[in-house]
């Protein structure tokens, strides 16, 4: 079972270590103040405008591989190499490498609502990396390491949908995510978000909450903590594919130059190795 943590609560610590050593996610609840969380629920609300736009607008601001940003049509990743393209489209931003030319001027406010949002979730990842910092008891390692961070954050429509699928096709094949951390923001409530669990041998459905946000750890925290932060395999089916369903990702990654290497006083499982290549290496596998 994925656990829904209260990020205000006396046990928080206890409850984030047991989740993030079995099952590798959580959902927060009590995570923004009410004005942080009136300007996230408004963004997405200019996210869904823009994803309205007809496809010949949207592809002007087509994706860039060089920086990981910019909009991807249906069918443009599969997360899963093996399996046939995602069910999605996405667009992809960020605060410090975003080309002016890649913001939609279309839709009123969207660069500077946009960026709010990355204000929002740098601070709260910061807020969580402090928490990791205390319970491996690495001082303030975690935390240093994201002062400038490697972020994308991403909107993603999944269509409703009433046709034909592959085989093994869905909304989001089955994967593990890169970085350090992921915050995903599930916007509506249309379930298909499922994390398998360590033994490979069953799924379970991530549960929404009102104003709650999904944290996971990513395969350079699992490296960086020796195994002891797990990172876990998990997919968006079909259940409801004939619904729309939208959500927002934050992909977390380190300062680039950071040398990941293991945090634990334990024997190394993993080299040492430097956190935006080892990003661009697994982003070179999905597109």
């Amino acid at each position: 079972m994925i656990p829904v943590i209260d990020f205000t609560s006396e046990s928080v610590l206890d409850e984030i270590r047991e989740a993030y050593t079995t099952v590798g996610f959580a959902v927060f609840t009590n995570t923004l103040t009410a004005k942080d969380q009136t300007i996230m629920n408004n963004w997405f609300e200019d996210m869904k405008e823009f994803f309205r736009l007809d496809i010949e607008t949207k592809k002007q601001y087509s994706y860039q591989a060089e920086n990981n940003l910019g909009y991807s049509i249906m069918g443009a990743e599969n997360v899963d190499p093996t399996a046939p393209k995602d069910m999605k489209e996405s667009f992809n931003y960020n605060n410090t490498r975003m080309p002016n030319s890649l913001w939609p001027v279309e839709v009123d406010g969207f660069r500077e609502n946009g960026l709010e949002t990355i204000r929002i979730a740098d601070d709260l990842t910061l807020r969580i990396l402090e928490k990791f910092d205390t319970i491996l008891d690495t001082d303030t390692t975690l935390v240093d390491a994201h002062q400038d961070p490697y972020n994308t954050t991403r909107v993603i429509h999944y269509p409703a949908y009433t046709g034909e699928l592959e085989d093994r096709q869905m909304r989001i094949g089955e994967h593990s995510d890169y970085g350090t951390i992921t915050l995903l923001w599930q916007i509506n409530d249309v379930p298909g978000l499922q994390v398998q669990d360590r033994n490979e041998t069953a799924w379970f459905e991530v549960p929404y909450a009102n104003d709650g946000v999904v944290v996971n750890i990513g395969d350079l925290l699992q490296r960086w903590t020796n195994d002891y932060f797990v990172s876990t395999k998990h997919r968006v089916v079909n259940t409801h594919i004939d619904q729309t369903r939208y959500s927002m990702p934050h992909f977390v990654d380190p300062t680039p130059g950071t040398i990941v290497k293991n945090l634990r006083n334990e024997p190394a499982k993993y080299d040492p190795i430097e956190s935006k290549e080892y990003l661009m290496w697994r982003l070179a596998q999905s597109y």
